[in-house]
């Protein structure tokens, strides 16, 4: 008997001090990250606004603050489709970054 995982869905979860140097750090680890595994070519960016809580994405709208993302990975000469969200963010005085890695459920 062979078991198989059906739609794997990870959530990873990374953060950062503001004042910590480089500041930009967790924002250009998700981008070498999402470049060089993933092949998207799309860079998140971040805009840093004033509040307690902020959500960082510079393209945010009210309904979508996540930076969304789709690939191929490889895994023994088969092509499987990958997506993703990525959403940054701060709290007080921490960056936070919410990754979101997952098969899509209908393959």
């Amino acid at each position: 008997m062979t078991s198989k995982v059906y739609a794997p869905n990870v959530h990873l979860f990374a953060f950062h001090l503001k004042t910590s140097e480089p500041t930009t750090l967790l924002w250009d680890k998700c981008n070498q990250i999402i470049s060089q595994k993933f092949g998207v070519t799309k860079q998140l960016e971040i805009e840093e606004e004033s509040g307690y809580r902020v959500d960082l994405l510079k393209d945010k709208t009210t309904d979508d603050v996540a930076f969304h993302f789709g690939s191929n990975v490889t895994l023994d000469n088969t092509a499987l489709a990958v997506t993703g969200v990525a959403t940054p963010l701060r709290i007080q005085d921490t960056y936070a970054l919410a990754l979101n890695l997952r098969r899509p459920e209908l393959e």
